[in-house]
């Protein structure tokens, strides 16, 4: 029995590692959608007639946004000929014209693949759904592999029964907007940078630690503190105490290394290193120049009316971490007491 036992708590032990990585970690269980190929049985060029299997004049199939590929068989009996070469398409109404599929959708490795025997190949045309920037129309040729037949495909080309022209139209997909919520900052951050400019009122911003704030003040204003590692702790509302910024967040306050152009406010970036465990509150003040030199027998109302608050809420990390850790637990809980019962142990 203490075998068993022993038996049971390793193997509930790593179940439960097993979940808590797919839970906290959401990488390992989802990943980036990709479209299936098509289900669809390849449609053919073959036709019936008195003397055997011909060709049909034309095939026309489409590409959707539902599907990955599609496919086609110029016949499922016959030795045919494909044109052109595979990593081509025709472009016109009268398939001429070839143009390489890497022009036609530039960096997304669209390629036809060829499979099967000679007189039952299937030629499978790829697209991502990310080179489907509009609606494009290609065209290939099947023409029956015989040397008569093919004579008189070159003799005529519009001989019935001896080619086919397999039509494909591959129709736009909408593309989806860059996700740019956690791109790494850049140079042109400074000129989306907040302003705090209006004395006497109070702007609101958030940073996480994957998302840095760019700000600055306005014309003849000051930032305070003035010292970089000092912020003022806004958890109760009243953006009053000066204290150290490290005391709050894991966090860097940095000043623009260039001079800014004459006239212009230089512009500051605030960085979260490290989430917090809950969110906290922040505070910057854009004060006046004339306003500094002023003695501080001025009222409070006096002050707030000469300077611009900055209030930022640092986003934490507990709310997430805590439910998902605790649907870690419930599941882990769960899972030991029915194995536990499977086992009338309990």
């Amino acid at each position: 029995m203490s075998r068993d036992w022993s038996l049971v708590n390793a193997f509930c032990l790593a179940f439960a590692m097993f979940l808590a990585c797919i839970l906290l970690d959401p990488s390992l269980s989802y990943a980036s959608p990709v479209l299936p190929p098509s289900s669809k049985e390849p449609q053919t060029c073959d036709t019936g007639g008195s003397s055997g299997v011909t060709l049909a004049a034309q095939l026309e199939l489409s590409l959707s946004s539902e599907e990955a590929s599609v496919s086609f068989k110029c016949s499922s009996s016959e030795k045919t000929t494909l044109e052109p070469q595979s990593d081509q398409a025709y472009t016109t109404e009268q398939c001429a014209s070839p143009e390489a599929l890497s022009t036609l959708f530039p960096g997304s490795g669209a390629r036809l693949m060829e499979q099967g025997a000679a007189h039952m190949k299937t030629y499978t045309l790829t697209v991502p759904i990310t080179a489907r920037k509009e609606t494009k129309k290609l065209c290939y040729k099947c023409a029956l592999e015989t040397a008569e037949e093919l004579n008189q495909f070159n003799a005529n080309p519009q001989n019935q029964g001896n080619v086919c022209m397999v039509k494909i139209t591959v129709n736009q997909v909408e593309q989806q907007e860059p996700d740019t919520e956690h791109t790494e900052p850049n140079n042109e951050q400074q000129t989306d940078a907040i302003q705090c400019a209006t004395p006497g009122g109070t702007r609101q911003a958030s940073i996480s630690s994957e998302s840095p704030l760019s700000f600055k003040c306005g014309a003849g204003m000051s930032l305070h503190p003035t010292n970089l590692t000092d912020v003022f702790d806004d958890q109760d509302g009243k953006c009053a105490a000066e204290v150290g910024l490290q005391t709050l967040v894991d966090a860097t306050l940095t000043k623009a290394e260039t001079d800014p152009p004459q006239n212009e406010q230089p512009v500051y970036q605030l960085a979260v290193k490290t989430a917090p465990s809950g969110d906290t509150a922040l505070c910057y003040k854009c004060v006046t120049t004339s306003s500094n030199l002023e003695t501080k027998t001025n009222t409070d109302e006096a002050s707030a009316a000469k300077e611009c608050l900055l209030k930022i809420s640092v986003k934490g990390s507990a709310t997430s971490a805590c439910s998902s850790a605790w649907g870690v637990a419930q599941t882990a809980a769960a899972f030991f007491v029915a194995a536990h019962t499977q086992l009338g142990l309990f």
